[in-house]
């Protein structure tokens, strides 16, 4: 196991919210990896442009409270990657984002860990 422990933030509260869905899957994504333990933290966005303002206002407040965080973003359609707007069905290309988001964030959680200590 890794030394670096990063974490999924699910940021939706909404009622009746399809955000679980993906962030067991982002989850399941970054078990595959060798390089960092990820755990859940259930506050992430998805919508019809992707949940992207959501993901804006994200980092802004985790800038506030000096959280770090990377560029790369997974951007989920409502209208794409849900079925019926309800079961999650990510799309293929989400595998190859999800990829660099990870490498990402392990870089910087690396990079940011002597700071840290």
């Amino acid at each position: 196991m890794s030394d670096l422990k990063l974490a999924i933030i699910l940021g939706s509260t909404r009622p009746g919210r399809n955000g679980e869905a993906v962030a067991n899957w982002v989850l399941a994504k970054a078990k595959e990896r060798a390089n960092a333990d990820y755990e859940l933290i259930d506050l992430v966005s998805y919508g019809s442009l992707g949940g992207t303002r959501a993901i804006e206002h994200l980092r802004a407040i985790s800038s506030e409270l000096q959280l770090a965080h990377v560029r790369q973003q997974l951007s989920f359609s409502l209208l794409t990657d849900f079925e019926n707007f309800s079961v999650f069905k990510p799309a293929a290309i989400h595998d190859s984002a999800a990829s660099v988001l990870f490498g990402q964030l392990e870089s910087w959680a690396g990079a940011l860990k002597s700071v840290r200590s």
